[in-house]
């Protein structure tokens, strides 16, 4: 983990704010503590009129405030990937289990 004003970590967190299309795979498949999700949402809030990004989890958007320790910030995350969004759910068979 890059220490908070580690160059490389400022650099990072910029091309981040700055990509055309941002993807966060397997989002929350594991609860966050509020220094992540206050990161997450400076990252999503400057991203906000520039780029698109695509979120793949094995949870519903309802399900995620459950893995955000605070309330607010959850909900100001939520409301940044999901107003607008087009929400696509797939059912089926895990295709990790097939053989």
């Amino acid at each position: 983990m890059l220490k908070h004003d580690d160059p490389a970590r400022i650099t990072f967190l910029e091309d981040l704010h700055h990509t055309d299309v941002l993807v966060l795979d397997d989002f929350l498949t594991t609860p966050i503590d509020a220094a992540t999700a206050h990161q997450l949402l400076n990252i999503l809030a400057e991203r906000e009129p520039r780029g698109s990004t695509i979120v793949t989890s094995q949870f519903t958007p309802d399900e995620w405030y459950k893995s955000i320790p605070d309330a607010v910030i959850a909900e100001s995350i939520l409301n940044r990937l999901v107003a607008g969004a087009e929400i696509i759910t797939l059912e089926g068979t895990n295709m990790r289990l097939t053989p």
